[in-house]
């Protein structure tokens, strides 16, 4: 049976296997980009909210920067300590809801990255995380959203999907709500004969409304870009790397 709040544990355990698209060198390049934009140094602190099983938490943390690595999902948060205790590497683990961490002041810079935006149906919910995450970085800190591009979306959108990693096979089915932005799913795992379905509901942003709603929760010097190498933002990206500042 679909479930209704689709963004909580067994949705993201199922989706695990389609980690896969990103490679190491994918992921490294992305890692370096954020180290370079959010001017960490080994030494300086980092919020990886939500970090999922530490795809970006762990080359950060070999990197020498003090990571503190929060998710919902547990089944993501033992994957990443038992890497912790496999590696030796120093990375702390909170499970909570991206709405309610209560950090305050305590991060040189922070991260919401891989489209982990947007999973509230209220939309005061998603500017809370905004929220919550400037509240947890020190004056002067900064904060990268990496999340889908909806004019990309719009320009290219599909009503049928399927992928397959390791053995496991997804497909949605998806409608977009223009009065909302919100992109409604449904989708379903199949694996070893069984199948599990979800109805997701992920609302979409244009990079101007990124920008508002930077702005409405306090912060400043505002850019995005459309790639790795600071493309612009066009219909044409895919996604979405926009940057804030908490004011000094």
């Amino acid at each position: 049976m679909p479930t209704h709040k689709w963004w909580q544990e067994e949705f993201f355990a199922d989706l695990r296997p389609f980690f896969a698209q990103l490679s190491p060198k994918e992921t490294n390049q992305q890692v370096r980009y954020l180290i370079k934009k959010l001017k960490l140094k080994p030494g300086m602190s980092f919020l990886d909210c939500p970090c999922g099983f530490g795809r970006v938490s762990v080359p950060m943390a070999k990197k020498g920067i003090k990571v503190v690595a929060s998710d919902l999902t547990r089944v993501y948060l033992d994957e990443l300590e038992a890497t912790v205790k496999r590696t030796g590497l120093k990375i702390e683990t909170v499970h909570s809801d991206m709405r309610k961490i209560d950090f305050r002041n305590r991060f040189d810079a922070a991260g919401n990255l891989w489209t982990s935006f947007g999973y509230f149906e209220k939309e005061r919910d998603n500017l809370l995380v905004l929220k919550k995450v400037y509240q947890a970085l020190k004056p002067g800190g900064r904060f990268c959203l990496h999340v889908i591009n909806r004019d990309y979306i719009i320009a290219h959108y599909t009503a049928t999907e399927w992928q397959e990693y390791g053995g496991v096979l997804s497909t949605e089915r998806r409608k977009f709500d223009y009065a909302t932005s919100i992109n409604r799913g449904v989708w379903t795992f199949h694996k070893d004969g069984k199948a599990r379905t979800y109805e997701v509901g992920l609302r979409m942003y244009s990079y101007h409304e990124l920008i508002a709603m930077f702005t409405q929760a306090g912060f400043v010097d505002i850019e995005g870009f459309g790639s790795t190498e600071d493309a612009p933002i066009t219909r044409h990206t895919l996604a979405q790397w926009v940057f804030g500042t908490k004011p000094k």
